[in-house]
């Protein structure tokens, strides 16, 4: 054995073994792309695993043999050099993208290109596992989500964007259905979170802690929980039975619910930390409507508060407005909303905002909605005055223009007037400070100038300890998917602060990720001819005469098969490498971004490969699949290697088997098989050890897991089979995904009748009693037992010994012939 020193540290190596070998066997990490253990090294190395040797100054670690009393640096300044010189030009040659576009946006989060893979392949109830990850109200955010993902779909350069949110509400009403995969909630702490509010921040921040074993209490003024969810958003876009279904998912993880206790009145922050409440969080909304500033606007009707009204049930003005006119001023959610309201109740609606329809705070399409059912919109023009005429009000309004700094203007010789029974105003809300008066603690809670409670951005901590703010409360109105991520975000800090541990930095890596464009005009189009036109699915929508008739549901869901058909029309931007990509690891860990890269598509991706996906433009020719190849099945030659003009040949030969081995060695997203639906990082998914089923070799396996589904299955290094697998081995597991597949066990008396189902032992002693019979009948040479080769061995030997000592009988065989 042979003694050397690695920063100073001391290592024992084999003679004739390698530095970087004996430095991955004990576990230190000195980078390569193409180092291979028990491979020879390849004819141009990738040079990143450069060493300074004291006497020998840099030197090649893959190929430089250990010395006794060897001295060895890995990260000298000339070391971290070279590599970033190594990185910089690999970086200069790829072409991709690291992560999916539509994820970017996401205020939640969400692995977009992850959930509709799933779909795609039929994985319903594993495609929602994934987005409770993140968002645990799916078919409410599927219902009100004003969609920031879609506009930057890749899809939408070839026809129209993936209905990605349609999916999303999709997979979530089918497994409310249907069932979905139970959630996992860790032990109990024994610590306790007090949430003030039930509205999405407060529901969102109470779910993430419960999963991570926190006994959580929601405080609400409102009799049921949801907050502006439940009030503030009429049933016929949000039905109240799916948000009940929603609300009592996330409660019966044992979330407990307290309605009818008003902050401020039934108990105070003091009262709540006196009560054995370690930490509090603050998701009250925003309740404080925004004026305008014209004259007269006192005299109008609180839009909000109508809603509020509306949706608590009150009777009274369902015949309050059969016939009359009324103006809504304003142009929020809560303006449409209400105006929709009011239409259904008979009313002819006018809208008003100061501004042009483009510039409106909503989507377009919720004003398309309202105007199908009779809304009548009138943009650019503002309130000047209103008065209180004996029976109805006068409206005076303006024109308006924009000044050079886009403020609003209104031309008062445009004046005129319009006369109203009922005017409303819905300007949107904004946060209010009230609280400040309920009490000791309360009065510590320090507000900004503009009214907005004090908080830490990254934590969301108050100026008081243990207490801690989110959503509306922060913000003023946004979306519900905002509120969720806020949520989410503070109780990550709330489980910091209870577990005395700083909340770790996360690391930034945009700068490190791949992109083929980040604006439409940057895309090449050789990227985007590869995909065929495929018409979008969309919601079927009710015909506006009959929906403003009642408060049923406007839109109405896809179908299984219009969503698995919709997913399909993914063009998986994201790349499906994540996870075992080591030159994005070193790019970070060398400070390495990727700026440089290249902007055009150099190679067409082959698909042909029944099993595996090749992108050439993310190779970076170290060689790894073909040294690992058995069958010299893969062809590659590279031309002027690390240099602009390098050109990459590859293709597969006739002699490929399909064993895929050549897929994980890939450092990169180069190769990757088809049937992966879910880009992931490496921290994201479990790796379960497992055998192969499929004959009695019993090869070992990695099945790499996530919420239940397996994402893809790669070899081990161990015997028999050293981690190559037959192409049944690695690509052969979806057969458990169909829904053809057997999961309880069917009997029949007789042929006549149908199979039905049974528990395992009634199953078992049917057959036990049915053999009994035969052999009593036509004697043991009667019976045959045919043992499988995806049994075990222990299993199969059991088989043999019931049909020879119980039965009686030799006949025994396997029908697999390997």
């Amino acid at each position: 054995m042979l003694r050397f020193f690695v920063d100073d540290r001391e290592i024992v190596a084999y003679p004739g073994e390698t530095i970087l070998s004996a430095c991955r066997r004990m576990g230190i990490e000195i980078p390569s792309l193409c180092y291979l253990l028990g491979y020879p090294s390849p004819e141009r190395p990738c040079g990143l695993c450069v060493v300074e040797v004291e006497g020998q100054v840099i030197v090649r670690s893959c190929e430089t043999e250990v010395k006794e009393g060897l001295k060895v640096y890995t990260n000298t300044p000339k070391v971290k050099e070279i590599r970033k010189h190594v990185l910089q030009g690999l970086v200069s040659n790829h072409y991709g993208d690291c992560k999916a576009p539509c994820h970017v946006p996401c205020p939640g989060g969400l692995n977009i290109q992850g959930y509709v893979g799933l779909i795609a392949k039929g994985d319903f109830k594993a495609a929602l596992a994934l987005i409770r990850e993140k968002l645990p109200l799916p078919a409410t955010v599927g219902r009100v989500c004003p969609r920031f993902c879609e506009p930057v779909c890749r899809r939408a350069l070839v026809d129209s964007p993936v209905a990605i949110n349609n999916l999303k509400r999709f997979v979530a009403d089918y497994c409310y259905e249907h069932g979905e995969i139970p959630l996992e909630v860790k032990p109990s702490k024994g610590k306790r979170v007090a949430i003030i509010g039930s509205g999405p921040a407060g529901l969102s921040c109470a779910y993430f802690l419960r999963l991570n074993g926190y006994d959580v209490v929601i405080f609400d003024k409102e009799e049921k929980p949801g907050g502006m969810l439940r009030y503030g958003i009429p049933s016929f876009k949000l039905p109240k039975d799916v948000l009940d279904k929603e609300i009592a998912t996330l409660l019966n993880l044992g979330i407990e619910f307290r309605g009818g206790k008003i902050w401020g009145k039934d108990f105070t922050l003091s009262d709540l930390f006196a009560d054995g409440f370690q930490a509090v969080f603050l998701a009250v909304g925003a309740r404080k409507e925004r004026l305008f500033g014209f004259d007269g606007e006192d005299l109008c009707e609180s839009g909000l508060n109508f809603l509020v009204r509306f949706n608590k049930g009150d009777s009274a003005l369902c015949t309050e407005f059969t016939g009359k006119r009324v103006a809504i001023l304003g142009c929020s959610y809560t303006a449409v909303e209400l105006a929709r309201v009011l239409v259904r109740l008979s009313a002819k609606v006018d809208v008003y905002y100061p501004r042009a329809r483009l510039e409106a705070p909503i989507p377009q399409r919720e004003i398309n909605y309202a105007e199908k059912e009779g809304v009548h919109f009138v943009f650019a023009t503002a309130p000047l005055k209103l008065r209180k005429l004996s029976t109805s009000y006068e409206l005076k309004l303006g024109r308006t223009i924009k000044t050079e700094k886009k403020e609003i203007r209104i031309l008062e010789e445009t004046a005129f007037a319009e006369e109203y029974e009922f005017v409303f105003r819905a300007w949107g809300e904004e946060p209010g400070a009230d609280f400040l008066s309920y009490g000791e603690l309360e009065a510590k809670l320090e507000v900004n100038p503009d009214g907005a409670l004090k908080v830490d951005p990254t934590t969301l901590s108050t100026t008081v300890p243990g207490v801690f703010a989110g959503g509306d409360m922060l913000t003023g109105t946004r979306t519900v998917i905002q509120a969720v991520a806020s949520g989410r975000k503070a109780a990550q800090a709330i489980s910091s602060f209870l577990e005395e541990r700083g909340r770790p930095r996360p690391v930034i890596t945009v700068k490190f990720d791949f992109v083929r464009g980040k604006r439409a005009e940057d895309m090449d189009s050789n990227f985007l001819d590869q995909f065929a036109p495929q018409g979008r699915a969309h919601l079927k929508e009710r015909a506006s005469e009959e929906r403003v008739k009642d408060f049923e549901e406007v839109l109405i869901g896809l179908t299984p098969d219009e969503a698995v058909q919709e997913a399909q029309r993914c063009l998986k931007c994201g790349c499906l490498g994540l996870s075992k990509c080591e030159l994005r690891k070193y790019m970070i860990e060398e400070d390495v971004p990727a700026v440089n890269s290249r902007r055009k598509m150099k190679y067409p991706i082959l698909r042909t490969h029944p099993l595996i996906e090749v992108d050439t433009n993310k190779c970076i020719a170290c060689e790894r699949c073909v040294r690992i190849c058995p069958y010299s099945a893969i062809f590659l030659k590279v031309v002027d290697k690390g240099k602009p003009t390098e050109y990459i040949t590859f293709r597969f030969t006739e002699s490929c088997v399909s064993c895929g081995m050549c897929v994980d060695v890939c450092p990169t997203g180069a190769l990757v098989k088809k049937n992966q639906p879910v880009p992931y990082e490496r921290n994201q998914a479990k790796e379960v050890k497992s055998v192969c089923g499929y004959c009695a070799v019993g090869c070992n396996l990695t099945l790499v897991v996530k919420n239940g589904t397996i994402l893809e299955v790669k070899g081990r290094n161990l015997p028999p089979n050293y981690g190559f697998t037959c192409v049944k081995g690695r690509f052969g597991f979806e057969y458990y995904r169909s829904s053809d597949r057997l999961t309880k066990p069917l009997i029949r008396e007789s042929i006549k009748d149908d199979f039905r189902e049974v528990d395992w032992d009634t199953a078992l002693e049917f057959v036990a009693e049915n053999l009994k019979r035969i052999k009593e009948r036509y004697g043991s040479q009667a019976l045959g037992f045919l043992c499988s080769a995806r049994a075990s061995n222990e299993e199969n030997y059991l088989l043999q010994k019931i049909a020879r000592g119980i039965f009686k009988t030799n006949n025994v065989d396997c029908p697999a012939r390997v």
